[in-house]
C-alpha cells in the first residue's frame, strides 16, 4: 500500500506540473480553514466528528482540482471523446499530431480515472462514517472492509501504445515515465522497472533520468537487492538538476541499504551526512527523526555498542545533537539486551549533557537494564538520582520547562522512582526479616514508611491509582511490622477514599485490593492490636483485656464494617469473631446477643445456617444448654430433613454437636456431684451416638461419674466397655487401668490384678503392656501374695526379655521369691538375671542377692562361696556392696565356725571400708565397727584360756601376753567404737572396759606361791592392792559410754551395763580396801613357841622372859593388823561414797549402788552420804540426733584416713557440705509446713476428693526396684 500511495503521489506530481489552475489554489484553501475549524473543536466530540468528516470531503475535491486542472467530469469526458477523435483520425498514420493525440487522450483518460476514483474513496469515507454509527450492520455496510482502489488499464494501454509507436518522440521519456508510475501502482513492480530501465538507457539525457534512477533504485531496495540499489542511488545523486526531495530520499535509502547488508559504520555516516544536509537546509528533514534513530542503530549495532565508534567520529564534529546520539545509541542497546552498551551510552549522554531533553527516558532505561543485571541496590540509589534530578528546582527542569512532553517524561520518572523506592524497601525488610535480621528489617520497614509517605505529600493535589496502591502498601508495611492499628488506619483509608477521582484504571492493571477486603483486613487488623495489648497490658488474660481501649476500638471497627458491608458473607464471619471475643472474656450474654441480633439483622442471609450454627454454639460455651441444643436440634433438620439446604456432611457435623451438647449435660450434672445422673447421661448419649469421635471419652468419664460415686463395680465395668467396643480409643488402655483401680477399691484385688493383665495378654503390644505387669504384680504384692507378685513379676522376663526395664522387674521377682520364702526360686532367678543380664545394673544386685538368700536359708556355706563369687566378678562395680560382701561372707564363716576364715574377712571388711566407705554418701558405719567389734573380740578370747601361775618370772611373762592381747583387743574395739554406730560404739566401749575388768580377774585369780599361811596372805595382800589400778582404769571407760549415750540421746541394752560396769568398778574398788581390812582382821598369828625358842636360842633370854617377850611381841603384831584392817576400811570409806555421788549424778539406781550404800553402811553407818536421794535417770526426756555425730564422727575418720588422698578427702568433704546443705532446706521447707499446720483453720473447709478423680491420663508408674535387703543388719532405735 506503501508502494502505491508513493506511486500516486509521483503521478498526480508530474501531472500536476503539467496542468495547474487556480482551482486547485482556492479547494486547497478551502480545506485548510476547514481543518484549523475542526482542530479548535473538542476532540471526541459530535461536532468534531461532523467537521471531520467534512474537511476529508474537503480534502478529496482540493486534490481532484488539483489533478483535473479545474476540469469537472463532463469536461474531463468532452476533452477525452475530442482527443478520441484525433486519435481515431490517426489510424495508419505516425506523427507528430498523431502522436501529441494520443498522448492528450492518455492524460485526460488518467485524469477521469482519478476523478473516478477520489469520488468512491470520499464516498468510501462517507459510508465508513455512517457505518460507525451502526451496530445492526445493514446492507450497505456488508463490505465496507473493501478499500476502493483506482482503475487506470484504460489510459495505460494508451501509454502503451504510444511508446509502442512512437519510441524515440520527445514525449516518450515522460510516456514511459507515466506508463511505470501506473504499472507501479497496480502492482507490477517488474513491468514498471522495464519501462524505467528502458528510459535511463535510451533517454540518459532526459529530465526525468535521475526520478526513473530514484525508482529503480526503490525497487532493488524494496526486492532487497541492497548492492543493486546503493549502485542505482549513486547516480541518483550525481545529477545536479535532481530536487532535495529526491535527494533526501536517495541519501536516507541509501544508508539503510548500507544498513542492511551490515556496513554499519559507512550507514552510520550516510545518515550522518543526510542530518548535516537537512540540518543545512540543503535537504528536507522530513526524515531527519528517523535518520538520527537510524544512525544511532548503525553505531549500536557495532561489536561493543559503538559507544566508542561514535565518540571518535563525533570528536571533531561540532554538531548540537551529539548528546541525541548517545541517547539513541543506549536505547538501541537496550532494545537488543546489550544492557553494559547501553549503561555507557547513558553514562556519556549524562557527562556530556546531563540537561539533555529525553534524559529522564535515559535514567528510566537505566533502572530498567539495573533491574534486568539484578544490581537491585544500585537500581535503588539512582532512583533516589532520579528524584533529584528532575525536580522542580532542578538544572534540567530549568533548561526543559518549555517542552511540555519532556517535563511530562521527567514527572513519569520521578513518580515511577517515589513508587518504587518504598517498594524496594518494602520487599527488602521482608527478606531480611524472613531471615532472622530483625533490626535490619526494622530499618528497611522505616524507610519504606518513610518514603511511602514523601510520595503521598508529592502527589497529595495529583490523585491516581498510585496513592490507592500506596495506602494498600503501608497497610501491608504497617502489618508487617506488627503495627497493626496503623494498618487498619491504612485499611481504612482505603475504605473511606473516593476513587472517582483517579478516573478508569488502565486496560491490564493489577488487580488491587477491593474496598470490602480492606474492611475486612481493618477489622484482621484491630483483632490483633486487641490481641497484642492482652498479651502486653493484661497478661493474656481476656477477662482483664475486655475493657481496654484496643477492644473497644476492635468493636468499633466491627460495627464500622457491618454498617457498611453487613451483607458480605464476611460479616457473619465477623460477628461470630466479635461473639467470641465476648465469650473469651466471659462475657456469655453479650455474645448470644451479637450472634441472635446478627441472625435477626439477616433472616435470609445465604449463611444463615452458619450464623445459627455459631449462635448454637455459644449458648453452648456459655452454658446455656439447653437452648443450645434446641439450636442444634433445629440445625440438624435443615441439614437432614429439608431438601432445600439438605446436607449429608453438615448433618453429621450437627450430629457431633448434639452428642457434643449430651455430653456437656452429663458433664455439669457430674460437676454438680449428680455423679450416677451424670454417669447414665453419658452411656445414652454412647446409645444414641455410638460412632461419635468422643463416644469412648463418654464411656470413659461414665466410668469416672460411678468411681466418684463410690459405685467401684459399676465403675469398673463401665471402664471395660471401652476394650470391648472402642479397643482402637487412646482411653481403652487408661479405661482398663481404672478398672482395675475400682476392682482394688472394691475390694477385689485378685480381679484387680486380671484387670492389669488384661492389658498384657490382650493389648501386647502396648507401651502399657509392660507396665500393666508391674501394676498387677505390685496389687499382688500389696495383699500381700508374694508368689503371685514374683510370677508376675516374672512374667516381663517370659513376655519382654528384651525391654529395657525388664531387669528391673525380673530383680523384683527375685525378692518377692525371697519374701515368699521361696529360697530356691529366688536364688533361680537371681542367676537367671546374672547370666541373661549380665551387663544390667540389676544383674550386681541380684549377684548380691543370691549369697543373702543363702545366708537366710541357713546356707552357710554357700553363702560364703557366693560372696567372695559376688567380690571377684563385681567388686569393683559397687564398693558399697564390696563391703557388704566382706561382712557376709564373715558372717556365714562365723556361724560356719571357720573364725580364721572369719576373721581375714573382717580384715578385707575394714581395709574396703577405710578406703571406699567413708567416700560413700549414707554408707553403714555399723558394718566396719562390727567387723572391728568381732576382730576385737577374736583378740579378746585368746585371754580365755591364759593362767597366770609358775614363779614370778613365768607369772610375769604370761601377764605381758595378757597386756598385749589387751592393746590388740583393745585398739580393734576402740576402732569399732569411732565409727558413731549405735550398736557398735557402746558394745565396743564396754568391752574396752571389761578388757581390765578381766585382767583384774586374771591377776586375781593367779596361783599362789607360798606354802606357809603367812606367805600366802603376804602373797595375796601384794596380789588384792594390784586390783584397783585396773578397776581405775576401766571406770572412766564405762563413764564414757554414759557420757556419749547422754550426749548423743541414746539408751539402750550397751547403755545398761555400761552404768552396770562403771558403778561396779567403784564398788570393786571399795570392796578391794574391805577385803584387804578383812585380810589384815583375819590374818593369823605368828607361833609363840617359835618366838620363844628364837628369843633364848638367839638373844639368850631365860624362858620366863622370853615368853613373856614373845607375848609382849604377839600383842604388838595384833595390834598391828587391827591398824593396818582400820587404815583399809578407812581407805574403803571414800570410795563407796564416791560411788554413790557418781551414782547420784548419773541418776543410776542398781544392784551395784545398792551394795556401795549396804558396804559403806557397814564401815561407817553414819556416813551422812547414806542420807544420799538417787532420782533415777529418765530416758524419754533424751534427743537424739545420730545423723550429727555419725557424720562427726566421719569427719573425724577421713582427716585420720591413711589410705585416702588428699584429693579425696577434699571431694569427700564437699559432698558432706553439699548434702548437708540440701538436708538444711528441707528441715526448713518441713518447719515452715509444721507452722502452716499449726496455723488456725479456716472458718469454711472444703471437702477433699477421692483420689479415683485422678486423671486417667497419669497411671501409677512401673515398679522400681524394692530397696535392697540389708546384709543382717538391724538399725537401732532413736530416742
Amino acid at each position: 500500500m506503501k508502494k502505491i500511495i508513493l506511486a500516486m503521489a509521483m503521478i498526480c506530481t508530474l501531472v500536476g506540473t503539467s496542468f495547474a489552475a487556480d482551482p486547485c489554489k482556492e479547494k486547497t484553501n478551502e480545506a485548510k480553514k476547514l481543518l484549523a475549524k475542526c482542530k479548535s473543536m473538542e476532540k471526541g466530540s459530535a461536532k468534531y466528528k461532523e467537521c471531520a468528516n467534512s474537511y476529508k470531503v474537503a480534502k478529496n475535491a482540493a486534490a481532484q482540482a488539483c489533478r483535473s486542472g479545474g476540469l469537472d467530469e463532463k469536461g474531463m469526458q468532452d476533452a477525452i471523446a475530442q482527443w478520441e477523435k484525433q486519435v481515431n483520425n490517426c489510424k495508419g498514420k505516425q506523427n507528430k499530431r498523431c502522436a501529441s493525440a494520443l498522448q492528450q487522450l492518455g492524460h485526460y483518460q488518467f485524469q477521469l480515472e482519478e476523478k473516478l476514483f477520489l469520488d468512491k474513496q470520499a464516498q468510501y469515507e462517507e459510508d465508513v462514517a455512517w457505518c460507525a454509527d451502526r451496530d445492526n450492520k445493514p446492507e450497505k455496510c456488508a463490505n465496507i472492509d473493501q478499500f476502493p482502489k483506482a482503475d487506470h488499464q484504460k489510459s495505460l494501454g494508451y501509454f502503451l501504445e504510444y511508446i509502442d509507436k512512437y519510441p524515440k518522440e520527445d514525449k516518450t521519456p515522460v510516456v514511459l515515465y507515466q506508463a511505470a508510475a501506473v504499472q507501479e501502482a497496480s502492482g507490477e513492480d517488474d513491468k514498471a522497472f522495464h519501462l524505467r530501465d528502458r528510459l535511463v538507457r535510451n533517454f540518459p539525457d532526459n529530465g526525468l533520468v535521475p526520478k526513473a534512477w530514484l525508482r529503480i533504485a526503490e525497487y532493488h531496495f524494496m526486492n532487497r537487492k541492497f548492492r543493486d540499489a546503493i549502485s542505482a542511488y549513486k547516480k541518483v545523486t550525481g545529477f545536479e538538476n535532481l530536487t532535495g526531495k529526491e535527494a533526501a530520499l536517495a541519501m536516507y535509502h541509501l544508508a539503510e541499504s548500507y544498513y542492511n547488508i551490515a556496513e554499519y559504520e559507512t550507514a552510520a555516516v550516510k545518515y550522518y551526512d543526510y542530518i548535516i544536509g537537512a540540518d543545512k537546509g540543503k535537504y528536507p528533514n522530513d526524515l531527519r527523526a528517523e535518520a538520527m534513530d537510524f544512525m544511532a542503530a548503525s553505531f549500536s549495532d557495532l561489536e561493543g555498542g559503538g559507544v566508542a565508534e561514535a565518540e571518535a567520529f563525533l570528536k571533531d564534529k561540532k554538531v548540537p545533537f551529539k548528546d541525541s546520539v548517545y541517547y539513541r545509541i543506549g536505547m538501541k542497546n537496550k532494545d537488543h539486551d546489550r544492557n553494559e552498551e547501553a549503561v555507557q551510552s547513558f553514562k556519556r549522554l549524562m557527562s556530556i549533557n546531563p540537561d539533555y531533553i529525553d534524559a529522564p527516558l535515559a535514567d528510566i532505561a537505566m533502572i530498567e537494564i539495573l533491574i534486568i543485571q539484578q544490581k537491585f541496590e544500585e537500581a535503588q540509589q539512582h532512583r533516589y538520582v532520579v528524584v533529584k534530578r528532575y525536580d522542580r528546582s532542578s538544572s534540567w527542569y530549568k533548561k526543559n520547562q518549555k517542552y511540555p512532553e519532556s517535563v511530562k517524561n521527567a514527572e513519569t520518572a520521578i513518580r515511577g522512582a517515589m513508587l518504587d523506592i518504598p517498594q524496594y524497601h518494602h520487599a527488602r525488610a521482608a527478606k531480611l526479616t524472613k531471615e532472622g535480621d530483625l533490626e535490619a528489617g526494622k530499618k528497611q520497614y522505616a524507610e519504606a514508611i518513610k518514603a511511602y509517605e514523601a510520595f503521598l505529600k508529592r502527589y497529595a493535589k495529583e490523585p491516581t491509582w498510585d496513592e490507592y496502591k500506596v495506602h494498600i502498601n503501608l497497610a501491608l508495611v504497617y502489618q508487617e511490622m506488627g503495627q497493626h492499628a496503623n494498618a487498619a488506619k491504612m485499611f481504612n483509608w482505603i475504605v473511606d477514599t473516593d476513587t472517582t477521582r483517579y478516573g478508569r484504571r488502565p486496560m491490564g492493571s493489577e488487580a488491587l485490593l477491593k474496598k470490602e477486603e480492606a474492611a475486612y483486613n481493618a477489622v484482621l487488623m484491630m483483632d490483633q492490636a486487641r490481641e497484642d495489648a492482652k498479651k502486653k497490658k493484661a497478661g493474656d488474660d481476656a477477662v482483664k483485656a475486655y475493657n481496654l481501649p484496643e477492644t473497644k476500638a476492635y468493636f468499633a471497627q466491627v460495627d464500622k464494617y457491618m454498617k457498611k458491608y453487613g451483607e458480605n458473607k464476611e460479616a457473619a464471619e465477623l460477628a461470630y469473631n466479635a461473639a467470641i471475643v465476648h465469650y473469651d472474656a466471659k462475657q456469655y450474654k453479650t455474645a448470644v446477643t451479637v450472634l441472635r441480633e446478627l441472625r435477626q439483622k439477616y433472616p435470609n442471609h445465604q449463611y444463615i445456617l452458619l450464623i445459627s450454627r455459631m449462635l448454637a454454639q455459644s449458648l453452648l460455651e456459655s452454658d446455656q444448654l439447653d437452648e443450645a441444643l434446641t439450636e442444634f436440634e433445629w440445625l440438624y433438620k435443615q441439614y437432614h430433613d429439608v431438601k432445600a439446604t439438605k446436607n449429608d456432611s453438615m448433618a453429621k457435623e450437627i450430629e457431633k454437636a448434639i452428642a457434643a451438647v449430651l455430653f456437656q449435660k452429663a458433664e455439669k450434672a457430674v460437676k454438680n456431684q449428680r455423679y450416677e445422673e451424670g454417669a447414665v447421661a453419658y452411656l445414652a448419649l454412647v446409645k444414641r451416638y455410638p460412632l461419635v469421635s468422643f463416644a469412648d471419652k463418654a464411656v470413659f468419664e461414665a466410668g469416672v461419674a460411678y468411681e466418684n460415686a463410690k459405685q467401684h463395680d459399676k465403675a469398673a465395668e463401665t471402664f471395660m466397655i471401652l476394650p470391648k467396643s472402642y479397643a482402637s480409643s487412646s482411653l481403652t488402655i487408661k479405661g482398663i487401668l481404672r478398672a482395675a483401680s475400682n476392682y482394688k477399691k472394691g475390694g477385689k484385688p485378685q480381679q484387680a490384678a486380671t484387670t492389669f493383665l488384661f492389658i498384657t495378654n490382650n493389648f501386647p503390644q502396648d507401651s502399657m503392656a509392660f507396665q500393666a505387669i508391674g501394676f498387677a504384680a505390685q496389687t499382688y504384692d500389696s495383699i500381700p501374695d508374694k508368689k503371685n507378685a514374683a510370677v508376675t513379676f516374672e512374667l516381663a522376663y517370659k513376655r519382654y526379655p528384651k525391654h529395657e526395664k525388664t531387669p528391673a522387674f525380673l530383680y523384683s521377682a527375685c525378692l518377692s521369691y525371697d519374701e515368699a520364702k521361696m529360697t530356691d526360686e529366688a536364688i533361680r532367678c537371681s542367676k537367671d538375671l546374672v547370666r541373661d543380664y549380665p551387663k544390667s545394673t540389676y544383674a550386681l544386685d541380684a549377684a548380691f542377692s543370691i549369697p543373702v538368700a543363702y545366708g537366710n536359708a541357713k546356707k552357710w556355706d554357700l553363702a560364703a562361696q557366693e560372696y567372695h563369687f559376688f567380690i571377684k566378678n563385681y567388686g569393683n562395680d559397687d564398693k558399697e556392696k564390696l563391703i557388704a560382701a566382706y561382712i557376709g561372707a564373715a558372717r556365714a564363716y562365723m556361724e560356719l565356725k571357720e573364725e580364721e576364715k572369719a576373721v581375714e574377712d573382717y580384715r578385707k571388711t575394714l581395709e574396703a571400708y577405710d578406703k571406699y566407705g567413708l567416700q560413700i554418701k549414707n554408707a553403714d558405719p555399723g558394718v566396719p565397727a562390727e567387723a572391728a567389734f568381732f576382730l576385737g573380740e577374736y583378740e579378746y578370747h585368746k585371754m580365755e584360756p591364759i593362767v597366770i601361775k609358775g614363779k614370778e618370772k613365768d607369772k610375769a611373762k604370761v601377764i605381758k601376753q595378757l597386756v598385749e592381747i589387751l592393746q590388740k583387743a583393745m585398739s580393734q574395739y576402740s576402732k569399732s567404737a569411732t565409727y558413731a554406730s549405735e550398736k557398735w560404739t557402746f558394745r565396743a566401749t564396754n568391752k574396752m572396759g571389761m578388757l581390765f575388768v578381766t585382767m583384774a580377774a586374771k591377776i586375781r585369780e593367779q596361783e599362789l606361791n607360798g606354802k606357809k599361811e603367812e606367805e600366802k596372805f603376804a602373797e595375796r595382800i601384794g596380789i588384792v592392792q594390784q586390783l584397783p589400778s585396773y578397776y581405775e582404769q576401766a571406770r572412766p571407760i564405762f563413764q564414757k559410754n554414759i557420757d556419749l549415750a547422754r550426749d548423743q540421746g541414746f539408751y539402750n541394752k550397751d547403755v545398761v551395763e555400761a552404768e552396770e560396769g562403771y558403778i561396779e568398778m567403784y564398788y570393786q574398788g571399795c570392796a578391794v580396801f574391805v577385803e584387804v581390812a578383812d585380810a589384815f582382821a583375819n590374818s593369823p598369828l605368828p607361833d609363840s613357841a617359835a618366838i620363844v625358842k628364837e628369843y633364848v636360842e638367839y638373844e639368850g633370854a631365860v624362858k620366863e622372859d622370853a615368853i613373856e617377850m614373845a607375848h609382849e611381841d604377839l600383842e604388838a603384831y595384833r595390834e598391828e593388823l587391827n591398824t593396818r584392817s582400820e587404815g583399809a576400811k578407812q581407805l574403803a570409806i571414800p570410795q563407796c561414797a564416791t560411788g554413790i555421788k557418781a551414782s547420784a549424778h548419773y541418776g543410776i539406781d542398781n544392784q551395784w549402788t545398792a551394795k556401795l550404800f549396804e558396804l559403806l553402811k557397814s564401815l561407817d553407818e553414819n556416813n551422812e552420804t547414806l542420807n544420799t536421794k538417787i532420782e533415777k535417770f529418765d530416758p524419754s526426756t533424751l534427743f537424739a540426733d545420730p545423723s550429727y555425730f555419725k557424720t562427726k564422727a566421719r569427719l573425724e575418720q577421713i582427716s585420720k584416713s591413711e589410705v585416702m588422698t588428699p584429693e579425696e578427702q577434699i571431694n569427700t568433704y564437699r559432698d558432706i557440705i553439699k548434702d548437708a546443705k540440701a538436708e538444711n532446706e528441707k528441715l526448713k521447707a518441713e518447719l515452715a509446713e509444721l507452722k502452716k499446720q499449726m496455723e488456725p483453720a479456716p472458718s469454711t473447709s472444703m471437702g477433699g476428693m477421692d483420689d479415683a478423680s485422678m486423671d486417667a491420663s497419669e497411671p501409677a508408674p512401673a515398679p522400681a526396684a524394692p530397696a535392697k535387703k540389708a546384709s543382717g543388719k538391724k538399725k537401732g532405735k532413736k530416742r
